[in-house]
């Protein structure tokens, strides 16, 4: 079974506070899961396309795993405090078996 991975980039912020509000609420989302941080807003450097304000990687065992987590009752309650912070994108991608 290959690994998941969700990527979120962080276009812009808007308000720091919501973002603070996020960070907190998040934490207890991965309570019972599996998941690695493989990047959380550390030095980048964007290669080609668009800046990006910040990005964070995450690793899920599997997809079906990755797909349970974002779209739980507690990690829905939080992504509109996330989208009043900020414009993000976030990708689902799997990875190699």
């Amino acid at each position: 079974m290959a690994s998941a991975y969700i990527v979120f980039i962080r276009e812009s912020s808007v308000d720091g506070d919501a973002l603070a509000r996020y960070s907190s609420l998040v934490p207890p989302t991965f309570a019972g899961r599996s998941v690695k941080f493989h990047a959380a807003y550390g030095r980048q450097e964007v290669l080609e396309g668009p800046e990006a304000d910040g990005v964070v990687v995450l690793e899920f065992e599997s997809w079906d795993e990755a797909k349970s987590w974002y779209g739980s009752p507690e990690y829905q309650a939080a992504i509109p405090v996330r989208q009043g912070g900020a414009s993000f994108r976030a990708i689902l991608v799997e990875g190699k078996a």
